[in-house]
């Protein structure tokens, strides 16, 4: 395997959705997203992604402010949609080339391009034959990365398959907030979660299979599960909520197997496991990754099962709502909330040590495997001054201490070698729109996407100048 790079990555990151814009020019086809925001009353806050951050007109002005701010990486998704319209069959040649022009200048200004094949927005036509529940996608999406590799994996050394498969089906099939909006579906859930295991599995093999040189991971909305002292049943909890909220994903993508108390687990949440398949095990086993990326926001705080029906906890409107981010699930385990740590306004909790005890416990359970911080950050209301400058001090203070603690777990032995801040810019987030700000440059979104640092992308970029040599 070819050595990537010989330094630290210090970077940023977005998705295809969230920045581009450009929702229907030069021949790219509908998403599941441009459908779902365009006509669902479950849109609550009424926008879309149409011209987003605008990335797709603006990307050399984005791109040329990585460059100053001594970012040396950055990790995008690719749209399904821009490069095969239809999710399958002919191909969209102006979409390669937007991708190719990203890419060489990223390579122009010295910046290695991380690129991610499936960022939650599945192509329209695909949602319609039942998107990821249906195992036809599977064979789909390894002939859209297959598309992808043979156009950009001469340049592009590092690769993601799934961003964050477990939160993607969660929610999408259990919070119901994010297309095709089912709630507590279990069922689908599970199914789901197994086939993007499985294609991610497909797309690895075919990388290899490709000759390709690089490196190819997944990512993973890691989420390491600490037990409330005061939980009874510690050793069934633990197992189950680990399973739920991280091997599922790290086993399946490390070890190339599924874990072993599936099987377990699943009887306890009453799913039928039918969707299992024993002629899938040879490719999971072909399917083991070269590095995990790690989305790293918070840990997971749960207990006992106490009372009450299946719900979940979430909080799409911040400030409007006082709901804290949490689940129970009957007869299976629960959300604890500790008193001691602070929330977000999305009721999430502010926890910059979970950064070090999930790297600590990715290096007791996986060994020496490749890490990369794909995401962290700090999402939050904004007031600009006059001139549009934002002074994100909290960004800062939360994000600096996140920092600490990867750096100290990478001082203590995990081969950490990378991190990227959530986001490069400013960008649609999601079911909570544009007044949830991530990013290190301000847009300002209603006079025409115009970008302005933020106070933390000064402190970013001296902080990577003073740690560049790591």
């Amino acid at each position: 395997m070819k050595q990537v790079h010989d330094k630290f990555l210090w970077g940023s990151a977005t998705a295809a959705y969230q920045c581009e814009g450009a929702w229907d020019e030069d021949g790219k086809g509908l998403g599941e997203w441009d459908v779902f925001n365009h006509n669902s009353s479950l849109n609550i806050n009424q926008v879309d992604g149409d011209i987003a951050s605008d990335f797709y007109h603006k990307y050399k002005e984005d791109i040329d402010l990585m460059a100053a701010g001594n970012q040396n990486t950055y990790r995008f998704s690719i749209s399904w949609a821009r490069i095969i319209p239809q999710g399958v069959g002919e191909v969209n040649q102006k979409g390669i080339d937007f991708y190719n022009h990203v890419i060489d200048y990223c390579l122009e200004k010295g910046i290695t391009p991380n690129a991610t094949l499936f960022h939650y927005d599945l192509p329209y036509e695909l949602s319609q034959i039942g998107g990821w529940e249906n195992r036809e996608i599977i064979d789909a999406f390894d002939a859209y990365a297959k598309v992808c590799f043979e156009n950009f994996g001469d340049r592009v050394k590092i690769w993601s398959t799934v961003n964050e498969p477990r939160y993607y089906a969660y929610c999408s099939y259990v919070v119901g907030n994010y297309p095709p909006n089912y709630k507590l579906d279990f069922n689908r859930f599970w199914n789901i979660l197994y086939n993007l295991m499985l294609g991610s599995a497909k797309v690895v093999d075919t990388y290899r299979k490709l000759g390709m040189d690089g490196r190819i991971g997944i990512v993973h909305d890691n989420g390491n599960v600490e037990l409330d002292p005061a939980t009874k049943e510690k050793d069934a909890v633990r197992l189950r909520a680990d399973v739920f909220y991280n091997r599922m994903v790290l086993d399946t993508s490390v070890f190339g197997k599924l874990p072993e108390e599936l099987g377990e687990v699943l009887q306890d949440w009453g799913v039928d496991p039918s969707f299992v398949y024993q002629e899938d095990v040879p490719n999971f086993a072909k399917g083991k990754v070269d590095y995990i990326g790690l989305n790293v926001y918070n840990r997971q705080y749960v207990t006992d099962y106490s009372e009450g029906e299946t719900e979940v906890f979430h909080n799409n409107r911040g400030k409007g709502s006082n709901s804290k981010e949490g689940i129970r699930i009957k007869h299976v385990f629960e959300s604890s909330f500790d008193p001691h740590v602070k929330r977000n306004l999305w009721g999430r909790e502010v926890y910059p040590k979970c950064m070090y005890n999930a790297l600590m416990e990715i290096k007791e359970k996986y060994g020496d495997i490749l890490v990369y911080i794909a995401e962290n950050g700090h999402g939050q209301y904004e007031t600009p001054d006059e001139n549009g400058y934002v002074n994100d001090d909290n960004r800062i203070e939360l994000c600096g201490d996140f920092i600490h603690y990867m750096l100290k777990a990478r001082e203590e032995g995990v081969n950490v070698q990378g991190y990227y801040m959530w986001s490069t810019m400013d960008l649609y987030s999601w079911i909570n729109g544009y007044e949830k700000r991530y990013g290190l440059v301000r847009i300002d979104f209603e006079n025409d996407t115009k970008r302005i640092p933020k106070a933390s992308y000064y402190w970013y970029k001296n902080l990577i100048a003073e740690n560049r040599d790591i």
